[in-house]
């Protein structure tokens, strides 16, 4: 999938996540891997760092394909 340009006429595509799951596993094991210390503060900051990557990451993907999701929305409305 290209996520510069994704697909709407797909319902794969259409479909897909903007923004990525974050599971309690998967902070646990971030904590594990990247943590030397591991205490409430920097487990907040992992979260945090973690939380805005995704967060920005979104972002990215929307403004690449704000052309396709206006382009879709103006065609689901004249639709009606």
């Amino acid at each position: 999938m290209n996520w510069k340009n994704v697909n709407l006429n797909s319902p794969y595509e259409r479909d897909s996540s903007i923004l990525d799951n974050y599971t309690f596993d998967t902070l646990l094991l971030e904590i594990s891997c990247n943590l030397r210390d591991i205490n409430k503060e920097t487990i907040r900051k992992q979260f945090i760092t973690e939380l805005e990557n995704k967060v920005n990451s979104a972002k990215e993907i929307f403004e690449y394909n704000l052309d396709n999701i206006l382009k879709d929305a103006l065609k689901y409305r004249n639709q009606k």
